[in-house]
């Protein structure tokens, strides 16, 4: 392959990824604006992802995570800008193919968070889903999985969780014109 060739794939390459973060702000945008109309509020306006300088690996975003409450749901008593009920997730990965995890974090109550989470806390919601050594998969049906922390110290470390329950799907089937059946309907049946 010759130079030329070789600068061409890499502009190339570069430029997928640009779309491809496009067409994601896109979708966070529609998620969010969608999201009023079926029920939920983002916990906060921006997207949490794992980010680090050190690691090239960090460089490059994979997982975009977004948070939504029930609107419905009550505030908390301590003021620290949460609702006292469970937190949805939905999970964009290119981590392997594109796809979207739909998520439900419940926790036994979230009166002792001082603050809503922010973008940096991405691993605080990511791990629950992928961390085999600390959390316990079972599969229940329709493709939802129940995980739960092996052990206190590991509920203790994200914030007290009780169990996470999640779904994954095709994130390339997924529309403006179906986000509130696909997305948020399947995030109310967990």
């Amino acid at each position: 392959m010759n130079s030329v060739s070789i600068r061409e794939n890499i502009k190339n390459a570069f430029e997928v990824v640009r779309k491809t973060y496009e067409s994601v702000d896109k979708l966070l945008a529609e998620l969010d604006r969608q999201s009023v109309e079926c029920g939920f509020v983002p916990v906060i306006p921006q997207f949490l992802r794992q980010k680090s300088d050190r690691e090239y690996q960090g460089w490059f975003i994979q997982s975009f995570i977004k948070l939504y409450q029930r609107d419905s749901a009550p505030p908390c008593q301590s003021g620290n800008g949460l609702k006292n009920a469970p937190m949805y997730a939905v999970e964009i990965s290119f981590e392997e193919e594109p796809r979207m995890t739909l998520c439900k974090y419940v926790y036994s109550t979230l009166e002792h968070w001082d603050k809503p989470p922010s973008v940096s806390e991405h691993w605080f919601f990511y791990w629950p889903l992928y961390d085999g050594d600390n959390f316990t998969d079972h599969e229940l049906e329709n493709g939802v999985f129940r995980t739960v922390p092996n052990d206190e110290k590991t509920s203790e470390k994200y914030g007290k969780i009780q169990e996470v329950i999640s779904k994954e799907i095709d994130l390339l089937p997924i529309t403006s014109t179906n986000i509130k059946d696909r997305v948020f309907g399947e995030l109310k049946r967990l």
